[in-house]
């Protein structure tokens, strides 16, 4: 239903009102943000709905949720009246107060048990916006965590997104999904993040909580209208023995509830290379970052799947490389505002994590050779990044004639190798272009050098490749039958229909007389 002038009818019994008033220069921010959490598909009609709420005292609050998570945003401006709770469509308010000005105010109240009304004002009258609507009662109720707050100052917070933006993506591997408030060493706390090919841990502070926790990434947490709300507090909880975890993340003005992401976090300090391993170090001046940034962005990469770029140390020199091409030769940018030590290597490694660990801060790039784990650090952060092959096999190009692994052909399905057990601290070289993996479900993906272990699993990885080749090719074979088949039948319909042009043309002659 639209919009529509209330027309009042001295005869109509007037019903009992409570609306509640709102002021649009403050629902208008505050829609975007609860906008970040409701869910643009939802399996409840309900959860498509904001809880608006005016307490005794005159506070309002609007709410959503999806079940696992809910925000809610409060009011700076009261409404001293008594209190109520309605529920209203997300998208049929957020597109009313599109229309209003941010000086306007509007009016919310219920129209029934299943009815709400918005009235704003037009022209100096009031106009009138209903909508369809729930019971107060099918709203979900929003879970309160009630442990003790634990302050988050600007560098905790910092290093929570750093360890989001480092964190897996891949639903397979949901409990490194989101960022690890490790506090099982008393008086150290890390909050660390990783996908398998990098690593970022962070160790400058100490938090008080009563046990670790994993809280996963969600976009409310990164946008900035919840990072310059004021400090942030910490409140965990923990139920029963098999209940989940729940946290809260609070502001001036925002709540933010969820649950942490539940299981054991991989061993991540198992993958740290030791710390006198290193053979050589790179420290970048401060003041130089963004040209070095620059630098690197600029160079092209061979594959646009791996984006390999080189780090190179020859002389006290510390170079970029790059190219366009695999066959090409590397093409070598000098950078000056660095100072080295240590041997001379060359190393690779995916670009996007260069540029991520500079836009970090992490100025200092320690290196053992070739084969081993990188370490960008600076201060109590640092990030542990995987080396790549100087020409990885691309999944878009494939060898011209492909090695099997052994000289027995490879299998369609390959039983899966046996490999003996890893030990700790001892990483993985990269084969085939591959960035091994830093930590799996609860154990760690680095082998030791042992020569039983290291064949076979080299093995799996060009048996894996083999598999992907031979997909490869048959997914290419059935795109070219498929266009075939295609052209085969626009030449039929084109046939059939000159075919039917030479019908209708013999039926022509046919019905002439002479």
């Amino acid at each position: 239903m639209g919009f529509f002038m209330p027309i009042h009818n001295p005869k109509t019994k007037i019903r009992k009102m409570n609306p509640i008033t709102i002021p649009v220069a403050e629902l208008k921010p505050a829609l975007v943000g609860l906008g970040k959490v409701i869910a643009k598909r939802h399996t409840l009609p309900v959860l498509g709905c904001v809880q608006i709420r005016r307490h005794d005292s005159g506070q309002v609050d609007l709410t959503v949720t999806d079940l696992d998570r809910a925000a809610t945003f409060k009011l700076d401006t009261p409404d001293y009246a008594p209190a109520v709770t309605l529920l209203l469509p997300f998208e049929d308010l957020s597109n009313v107060v599109k229309s209003c000005g941010t000086a306007d105010t509007i009016t919310l109240e219920a129209s029934g048990k299943d009815a709400a009304s918005i009235r704003i004002p037009v022209g100096g009258q009031s106009m009138e916006h209903r909508r369809a609507s729930f019971s107060k009662e099918e709203f979900p109720a929003t879970a309160e965590v009630t442990g003790d707050i634990v302050p988050i100052n600007d560098a905790v917070r910092e290093s929570l997104h750093e360890a989001m933006e480092c964190a897996s993506t891949d639903a397979t591997r949901f409990i490194i999904n989101g960022a690890f408030l490790d506090v099982s060493k008393p008086g150290a706390s890390y909050i660390v993040g990783t996908d398998g090919r990098h690593l970022f841990s962070s160790n400058s502070f100490s938090l008080p909580l009563a046990q670790s926790l994993v809280i996963p990434e969600h976009k409310f947490l990164a946008w900035k209208g919840f990072n310059q709300d004021g400090a942030w507090k910490l409140k965990t909880q923990t139920g029963k023995k098999n209940d989940i975890q729940r946290f809260e993340i609070t502001s001036d003005h925002w709540s933010f509830v969820s649950r942490a992401i539940d299981g054991n976090y991989p061993n991540w300090r198992q993958v740290l290379p030791d710390n006198g391993s290193f053979k050589t170090t790179i420290s970048i001046n401060p003041e130089a970052v963004e040209e070095v940034s620059r630098s690197a962005q600029r160079l092209p990469t061979p594959s646009d799947q791996y984006h390999t770029i080189g780090i190179e140390v020859a002389g006290h020199c510390f170079r970029l490389l790059g190219k366009s091409k695999p066959e090409l030769p590397w093409t070598k940018i000098e950078i000056k505002e660095a100072a080295t030590t240590g041997d001379a290597v060359t190393v690779f490694l995916d670009k996007r994590f260069l540029l991520k660990a500079l836009r970090f801060g992490l100025t200092r790039i320690e290196i053992i050779d070739a084969m081993s784990p990188l370490k960008f650090s600076q201060g109590g952060r640092q990030m542990i990044v995987m080396p790549i092959r100087d020409n990885p096999v691309s999944a878009s190009s494939k060898p011209e004639s492909p090695t099997p692994a052994t000289p027995a052909a490879v299998p369609v399905n390959p039983p899966p190798p046996i490999a003996k057990q890893p030990e700790p601290n001892k990483p993985m070289p990269p084969t085939n272009g591959h960035q091994h993996p830093i930590a799996t479900n609860g154990v760690t993906n680095v082998p030791s050098k042992d020569s039983e272990a290291k064949p076979a699993l080299e093995t799996a990885l060009v048996q894996i490749e083999s598999i992907k080749t031979a997909f490869r090719e048959t997914i290419s074979a059935l795109t070219k039958l498929g266009d075939s088949i295609r052209q085969a039948l626009r030449e039929q319909k084109s046939g059939d229909k000159d075919l039917q042009n030479v019908r209708q043309t013999l039926r022509s002659l046919q019905s002439v007389r002479l």
